[in-house]
């Protein structure tokens, strides 16, 4: 019961709504009924196939599980994290940005996987992209208000690129589930990334390493129990809510719908 309960919970599933697990109700009728509420869309963003999915990959050896799903285990999340910190400019917590993530993903039962790059130059964005392969670009470092993003150059110094060529780069692993830009002003261009990206997530202002900390922290421990990215984006918005920040500095732009 104990198992059971906290295995829901961590998919936002609450067992209060459920009958009780307990005798003369077998276990399995019990999962039964858990399933058919979950496919009535009881619980806003789980699917049944969430369920599932997060159930073959705690028990990844499970043939069961894994003809349910159809392919055996369900495929990590790939997030590639680009972390530079140009010597002219002010230094951020990108450190303790990328731990955040790496424990997100060590908590995930093997739903998320994580590719790092620190002092990210220009010409590592190619390699790396290639590499990788990733479903999740996180950028974690200095925009600027006229659309750009600083990355490092060969000395270590800012080079600053246009997000209309990050988007051609990005282009060449789309569809991308999601590009967070963890940096400032980085709402204003967001939607110029939607071609490549099902979702694109930025910030209204300038961005405090607090801030910045608080909404990673939020946005990737939630993908870390479900891939549902519209959930990861409203954690992050709570978690900034939480630590005296307002979560509207949060700007998510998403295909067919319209920003948050």
């Amino acid at each position: 019961m104990v198992s059971g309960h906290a295995f829901l919970e961590d998919l936002g599933i609450s067992p209060a709504v459920l009958p009780p697990f307990a005798p003369p109700l077998p276990a399995a009728s019990w999962w039964r009924t858990v399933c058919r509420t979950v496919e009535q869309g009881r619980f806003a963003g789980v699917a049944l196939g969430d369920l599932v999915d997060a159930a073959a990959a705690l028990y990844p050896g499970h043939q069961g599980l894994a003809a349910l799903t159809g392919r055996g285990a369900p495929t990590a999340l790939r997030v590639l994290c680009l972390l530079p910190a140009p010597l002219d400019e002010a230094r951020l917590r990108l450190g303790a940005e990328q731990r955040l993530v790496r424990e997100a993903a060590d908590r995930s039962a093997g739903r998320l996987t994580v590719q790092a790059q620190p002092a990210a130059r220009v010409a590592d964005v190619l390699p790396r992209l290639q590499a990788v392969r990733p479903h999740i670009v996180h950028f974690a470092g200095h925009g600027t208000d006229d659309g750009q993003l600083l990355f490092e150059d060969e000395t270590g110094i800012s080079q600053p690129v246009p997000i209309q060529a990050l988007a051609g780069a990005l282009a060449l692993c789309a569809p991308l589930v999601c590009v967070v830009l963890n940096s400032c002003w980085s709402a204003a261009y967001a939607q110029g990334l939607l071609d490549c990206a099902d979702t694109v997530v930025g910030t209204r202002g300038e961005l405090d390493d607090d801030a910045a900390l608080a909404f990673a922290e939020g946005f990737y421990g939630s993908l870390a129990h479900s891939t549902d990215v519209d959930r990861a984006c409203a954690a992050g918005r709570a978690a900034l809510g939480l630590r005296g920040h307002g979560p509207d500095a949060v700007h998510q732009v998403s295909r067919g719908s319209r920003a948050a």
